[in-house]
C-alpha cells in the first residue's frame, strides 16, 4: 500500500500546494461553466434549499469538461499506486447572501458534520481564507473542530471520506468557488476476473 493511501485511511489529511498543473486554465474558465442551484447534504429532503446549505454546482467533470476531469483524475492518480474508480469531479460555488438565509449557517461558519460515500475526499479551493475552508471532526456530534484547514489557491486537502468534517464559510467574499471530489480505489482483488 502506496503511503498517501495508508495515511488517508488511518485518518491523515493530506495536503498539497500548486497542486493542479492547469490550475491558471481552470479558474479561468471557471465562471464559464452552468451551475445548478442545489443544496448539502444532497441526499436529504427539504422544504427548500436554504434549509440546508445551499450552493451551486457543475455538473460532474466527465460531462461538464471531459478533458479537464481527466487531467485532474491524472494528477490526482499520480499519488497512488492503485487505479481510481467511482470518480466525481465538480465545481461549487457557494453565495455569502444565500449562506446568510441558510437556516443551517444561522449565528454560525461551520456547516453540517457529515461524512461522505467515498473512500477519498477532496477540495481545492479558488480564494484564499483563514477561516473559509474544511473542518475535521472526531465524532459527528462535536461542536467543536479538532483540526481546520483554510482555503489557499490550488492547495489540494485530501482526506479519508468517511472521516467526519465540514465546509467553513467565509463571509467575508460573496462568492467563493472550490473543486470538489470524491473516488475509490481498485483493490487488486477486483482486477481478478473469474
Amino acid at each position: 500500500m502506496k503511503t498517501v493511501e495508508k495515511l488517508i485511511k488511518n485518518g491523515s489529511i493530506i495536503t498539497q500546494l500548486q497542486f493542479l498543473e492547469n490550475y491558471n486554465d481552470l479558474d479561468r474558465k471557471k465562471e464559464t461553466y452552468h451551475y445548478d442551484a442545489l443544496h448539502q447534504p444532497a441526499g436529504a429532503y427539504y422544504g427548500n434549499r436554504f434549509q440546508g446549505h445551499p450552493v451551486w454546482e457543475t455538473n460532474e467533470f466527465d460531462i461538464a469538461d471531459k478533458p479537464m476531469n481527466e487531467s485532474i483524475k491524472s494528477q490526482i492518480q499520480k499519488l497512488f499506486d492503485k487505479e481510481i474508480k467511482d470518480w466525481q469531479c465538480r465545481i461549487r460555488l457557494t453565495l455569502t447572501s444565500e449562506m446568510q438565509q441558510s437556516v443551517q449557517f444561522k449565528n454560525n461558519s461551520i456547516g453540517f458534520v457529515h461524512h461522505d460515500k467515498r473512500d477519498f475526499a477532496g477540495v481545492i479551493p479558488f480564494e484564499q481564507s483563514y477561516v473559509g475552508g474544511t473542518a475535521f471532526f472526531e465524532n459527528q456530534w462535536d461542536k467543536v473542530p479538532d483540526v481546520t484547514y483554510g482555503s489557499w489557491p490550488n492547495r489540494l486537502v485530501l482526506y479519508n471520506g468517511q472521516r467526519n468534517h465540514a465546509a467553513c464559510h467565509d463571509y467575508t467574499f460573496e462568492k467563493r468557488y472550490s473543486i470538489i471530489l470524491f473516488f475509490n480505489l481498485i483493490e487488486s482483488s477486483e482486477h481478478i476476473k473469474i
